[in-house]
């Protein structure tokens, strides 16, 4: 008997009011009452991230069966358990998307879900158990990972501790500053809640530092699908409206719709790993938002209020080469190396906010040679949806997993997030004239003052000091933009106006011509005013 159902056990915190406050809600309990709740509240940003998805995962295998109302669509047969038995066809296509987005009108009008997402759930109810013998949420059962099927002769393992990205220990390295005491297996201790949450997110963000595959044959394992990507989702005043705002119910690559959504819960451990060992990629979104990293076991006997620990075997990674099915995430195009020819997922760059990819964000999709430009499908979606959902402030928050830069484990060691806060009409007046050319011109332009100009004049002065660390210009920078709100003349006036007798004195160049803080200055001064006219 399992333990632990998601559906019916509070595990998911959400913000209930404008004070902060927070409660943990089941899956039930978050879709009929989402319109109450101002957003997710989980242990970090990327958690919650990995959570929503799975959210997102739910109401597209909903919404892509049903209407606003509950009813079917008459475009395919649906089995017992609401399961759609074939893709749609080719002939149907164009109706099917006209009433996909006559669905979703439908619902933002409601202002809150439906009851068919819950009947849809209940009827999975078997499969929503953290713990269970035969089909345990986003897990295998121990047959699954025999050790005739592995690598070594037994799986990988990971404690409460290293799970806990809020602690991050390893067995041979001790947290000093963790928010669980070491006494005991306290830091191995996670509630059924915390567990769940967690096992969600591993999924997302797990790295490369465990060994066991299967079978003997090398293959390239998956880092998590969310590690790869610089996450982005709109934000709406609620959470239901920012559930719905994600809800990308026509997706851009009109291939992808039509077929049928195939989230994990619909499948066995052993049928899901079968999947993703075969030439399959993910052609929906619902298994690309339930997509796992790893065939994870968990002992339904466990007490994780006494320590929790999951048996791991590392899976191929999803396919990063053009993989336009993703729509929150940012794009770069790669002119050489494994990937040339082709877009892959750019992750945010830490201490860079989200504005300085503005570009990437909202310019339409280019192929002119060397001006390739990949729009994120959430953003072409809200181009689609624009007059519905009206012209007020948009939110688009960016989410990424901070590396170790170590090729051979790529250990999540933090977070990257940020928010820009843009009008819903700037965003999309994209005409040659409009607000997204001419911002991204400014943007551009304060680049280029920010890292040549200014870069060059803190290039000068570290010359002029005789600095050997390359960190006196980078992070000069780096404060300038930090402080972009204030002119950025009067970052280098306080550098004049702090330097010393050396800096006067200043340094023979090349030319054997004098280079000191006045001559640099003079220089900066000139270069910028060319620039700006």
């Amino acid at each position: 008997m399992g333990r632990f159902n998601l559906l019916d056990e509070p595990w998911i915190s959400v913000i209930t009011d404008s004070k902060g406050s927070t409660k943990e809600v089941s899956l039930t309990e978050l879709f009929a009452h989402a319109h109450c709740y101002r957003q997710l509240a989980g242990d970090m940003a990327t958690q919650d991230f990995a959570v929503f998805r799975l959210l997102l995962a739910i109401l597209h295998t909903v919404f892509s069966r049903f209407d606003a109302t509950g009813n079917r669509y008459e475009f395919f047969e649906l089995d017992e358990k609401y399961r759609q038995v074939a893709d749609v066809d080719s002939d149907d296509l164009e109706d099917y998307e006209e009433a996909l987005f006559e669905t979703w009108v439908s619902l933002w009008e409601g202002k809150e879900f439906p009851s068919i997402i819950n009947e849809y759930l209940d009827k999975w109810h078997d499969r929503f158990y953290l713990f269970d013998d035969d089909y345990p949420f986003m897990q295998v059962t121990q047959n699954d990972i025999t050790a005739s099927k592995l690598s070594k002769a037994s799986p990988g393992v990971v404690s409460g501790k290293n799970i806990n990205r809020l602690i991050s220990e390893s067995g041979n390295k001790i947290s000093l500053f963790s928010p669980k005491s070491s006494g005991g297996k306290n830091k191995e201790a996670l509630s059924e809640a915390e567990a769940a949450r967690w096992l969600v997110m591993f999924h997302s963000y797990v790295g490369l530092s465990d060994k066991v595959i299967f079978g003997k044959e090398k293959y390239k394992a998956s880092k998590g699908w969310l590690f790869d990507i610089g996450g982005l989702m709109l934000k709406g005043s609620n959470l239901f409206e920012t559930l719905l705002l994600n809800c990308v119910m026509i997706h851009p690559e009109r291939h992808f719709i039509a077929y049928s959504q195939k989230p994990c819960w619909e499948s066995s451990g052993s049928e899901v790993l079968k999947h993703i060992f075969s030439t399959s990629q993910p052609d929906n979104l619902s298994e690309l938002y339930t997509n796992w990293s790893r065939a994870i076991y968990v002992d339904p006997q466990i007490d994780p209020n006494i320590g929790f620990e999951i048996n791991i075997v590392k899976i191929p990674e999803i396919k990063h080469s053009d993989q336009f099915l993703e729509t929150m995430t940012l794009w770069r195009f790669n002119s050489n190396g494994e990937s040339a020819n082709s877009f892959t997922p750019r992750k945010h760059r830490t201490n860079q906010s989200v504005w300085r990819s503005f570009g990437l964000l909202t310019l339409p999709n280019s192929n002119k040679v060397k001006k390739e430009q990949r729009k994120p499908g959430i953003i072409e979606w809200l181009s689609n949806i624009r007059d519905i959902v009206g012209d007020g402030e948009i939110a688009i928050d960016a989410i990424s997993m901070q590396d170790d830069g170590n090729a051979t484990s790529w250990v999540p060691v933090d977070e990257i997030t940020d928010t820009l806060n843009i009008h819903n009409y700037v965003i999309n007046d994209i005409a040659e004239s409009g607000w997204v050319p001419r911002i991204n011109e400014v943007i551009i332009l304060t680049k280029n003052v920010v890292e040549y100009i200014y870069g060059g004049f803190l290039t000068d002065i570290k010359e002029v000091r005789g600095l050997s660390s390359a960190s006196f210009v980078e992070k000069g920078v780096e404060d300038l933009y930090f402080s972009i709100d204030l002119p950025f003349r009067r970052e280098a006036e306080q550098i004049v106006s702090d330097g010393g007798n050396r800096d006067y004195l200043g340094v023979l160049d090349k030319n054997k011509n004098v280079k000191n803080i006045a001559t640099a200055y003079n220089k900066f001064c000139g270069r910028l005013n060319n620039l700006l006219k």
